[in-house]
């Protein structure tokens, strides 16, 4: 994997860091944000377009969606700008990542460690970020001055949570995921799997220091898959790592704290106390109550892409339950488990499922096949936090690695399929 026709300099892996990882900044947000990446690939869709050729399997995939919307809109359960808007978008960006594959002939190793690399990049920016905080450089560490999507969060274990150039400390959880799982994986083992062993220890640390709930379920995730925890051994070390880092941010960083016991509040003891709702914690409840709602009206289909707008404003507790404003996320459902059971219902949360739990190889008898279990696993752990936590479809390349866990897939079963038929001919 170290020996892949890799580097830096060229053109193509800035082009990918770009559309990958610069959703700190849009040019204007009104009446859609139109992230900087977005003006990449309408500048680069047509040439691949007439180059490669319109990718027909997506019709098939997006037929039903279009469909639905366009009967919900007639209904009044969704928005006709909202829903070509999302639609529109999901179909344009993820036809430009399978003109990416194209492009590479489907090398998916080739994109996955272009991606990781560029997880590496965000972790030296996180560096300078860390070092510019502590001199008082605020310039080094603050990037609202040229990101104007982009937050500075204070809290953490350093004084501030650490977000890169990524708008939020979630996100940056969120995208290191991967390649958190590959940093275990070279830790566990005599390999260096796209990274060596300091620079998996650093995108550990960052990952840490992020103090995302989110992020650290994924330390765990990665942890249990690297270490294979059917052995009672492996499942006792993860459980107290997790302990560890759960309790060094309980107890030493304030914010993860507050956040912890909110969430004990409300998801526990059911206290809408204003300590418990003016937080994140609430703002998945208020969507999962919104989701519910929607879904035991429209439970096979949903409402349609983009309808999970209207199905807030239609049963937010912040007009019933808890009366005022704090509605966030309103939009993407802050997850993409609630916001597939608003728009698409329980066929399309059913698919998204079984499609990422089907893609899965959990192990390979075939050294050749080490890669594809390795990509496999990475990107799984970052789908079941995207499930939990991000209800952005297009947010920093997602379709791009379901593509690429996809095509990993095809690439194995063919593997598979080709030396059975040799030994049994």
């Amino acid at each position: 994997m170290n020996n892949l026709n890799f580097s830096y300099r060229t053109s193509f892996f800035w082009m990918l860091f770009v559309v990958f990882f610069s959703t700190g900044f849009v040019f204007f947000k009104v009446p859609f944000e139109f992230y900087f990446h977005y003006l990449v690939i309408v500048l680069l869709a047509p040439f691949f377009l007439i180059k490669i050729g319109f990718p027909k399997f997506l019709l098939k995939i997006f037929i039903i969606p279009f469909l639905v919307g366009l009967i919900h809109v007639a209904l009044g359960n969704n928005s006709f700008f909202t829903f070509f808007k999302i639609f529109g978008g999901l179909f344009a960006v993820t036809s430009f990542f399978y003109f990416v594959l194209a492009h590479v002939k489907f090398n998916i190793i080739e994109i996955f460690t272009i991606y990781c690399k560029g997880t590496w990049i965000l972790c030296v920016i996180a560096i300078i970020q860390i070092i510019s905080f502590y001199f008082d450089f605020k310039i080094g560490y603050n990037y609202s001055w040229f990101l104007n999507k982009w937050g500075f969060v204070n809290g953490g274990i350093l004084g501030f949570r650490v977000n890169s150039i990524l708008p939020e400390p979630t996100y940056l959880a969120t995208v290191l995921a991967p390649s958190v799982f590959l940093s275990f994986k070279n830790l566990f083992s005599k390999s260096n799997y796209i990274f060596n062993k300091v620079q998996s220890v650093i995108i550990i640390s960052i990952s840490i220091l992020t103090t995302s709930s989110i992020g650290y379920f994924g330390i765990l995730l990665s942890i249990l898959l690297v270490s294979k925890t059917i052995r009672l051994r492996y499942i006792v070390f993860a459980s107290i790592i997790s302990f560890l880092v759960f309790n060094l941010a309980y107890n030493y960083v304030e914010d993860f704290k507050q956040r912890a016991d909110a969430a004990k509040g409300l998801w526990v003891d059911q206290d809408f106390d204003i300590s418990n709702t003016n937080n994140s914690s609430f703002v998945l409840f208020n969507n999962l109550h919104v989701a519910k709602e929607n879904l035991s009206m429209f439970p096979i289909f949903g409402t349609g892409l983009g309808s999970h707008e209207t199905a807030f404003k239609k049963f937010t507790l912040t007009k019933t339950l808890i009366q005022y404003d704090f509605e966030f996320n309103v939009k993407d459902g802050n997850s993409l488990f609630v916001r597939l059971c608003t728009e698409t219902g329980l066929i399309g949360l059913f698919l998204i499922i079984a499609f990422i739990f089907m893609g899965f190889i959990p192990k390979s008898n075939y050294e050749e096949l080490n890669i594809n279990v390795i990509i496999s696993q990475s990107l799984f752990v970052l789908f079941i936090l995207v499930l939990i936590r991000q209800g952005n479809y297009m947010l920093n390349g997602l379709p791009m690695l379901f593509l690429i866990y996809y095509y990993n897939y095809i690439d194995y079963k063919s593997f598979i399929n080709q030396h059975s038929s040799v030994k049994n001919p």
